[in-house]
């Protein structure tokens, strides 16, 4: 069975969603969604929702949005905003030539056989068998496959862009795996250390992300 480069929505509850809501330190902007958090989210509930694929489905244009908002007596805005909040849960897929250290030649290569990015990669060299096969096939060497391998598997992890990859890649963690390792304060002291700059991210932040990527899939490898 091939792994998620995901969360699976459907598993991860309304509750689980409401429980990080209320346990984070939100960037201004996300404040408001814990305003009246029992009330909105009672009315969600009511209304049918109970796992992140029921709001990413119910929510997933402006005409939704609108349609439930009137459905469900919630605030357009309220639901608006939910909706980013839900969808970071997601990240989107990073193009590998964000990720430092590598030839444009082999980037290439991959794009010529459809791999231009971190999920495409994660989904066809997710396992070392995979990586063999595609080594073989793109003249790529396997190193090369398995670092770029390790970096699309770190970038499924919530806050975590092609710099931060990077880092903890270069720092021994090499995998969704081997983050779930560390605690939130060993992560920022690795990254201070190697970016030789403060961390623009909180203890609360990490814990967010170490607490989510217990709902990904480890890969086919772990």
């Amino acid at each position: 069975m091939n792994s998620s480069y995901h969360l699976n929505p459907a598993a991860y509850t309304l509750q689980q969603l409401k429980d990080q809501l209320l346990s984070r330190t939100l960037i201004p902007s996300r404040k408001p969604l814990t305003v009246n958090i029992n009330n909105q989210f009672d009315l969600l509930h009511k209304a049918g929702i109970n796992t992140l694929e029921d709001l990413l489905t119910s929510l997933k244009t402006r005409k939704k949005i609108e349609e439930f908002s009137k459905k469900s007596g919630i605030d357009f805005d309220y639901l608006n905003l939910l909706r980013r909040e839900v969808n970071s849960y997601l990240p989107t897929p990073i193009l590998l030539k964000e990720f430092s250290g590598f030839s444009a030649e082999d980037l290439q290569r991959l794009t010529g056989i459809g791999i231009k990015n971190s999920r495409q990669l994660f989904e066809r060299a997710g396992s070392s068998t995979d990586r063999l096969k595609l080594a073989e096939i793109s003249g790529i060497e396997i190193n090369t496959l398995n670092e770029l391998a390790g970096l699309s598997d770190l970038a499924r992890i919530y806050g975590v862009g092609p710099a931060f990859a990077r880092i903890l890649y270069d720092s021994g963690i090499h995998s969704v795996c081997d983050f779930r390792a560390y605690t939130p304060q060993q992560v920022i002291d690795l990254y201070e250390e190697k970016a030789n700059r403060k961390a623009d991210f909180t203890l609360s932040d990490l814990k967010f992300s170490l607490e989510l990527i217990q709902a990904l899939d480890p890969g086919p490898d772990s």
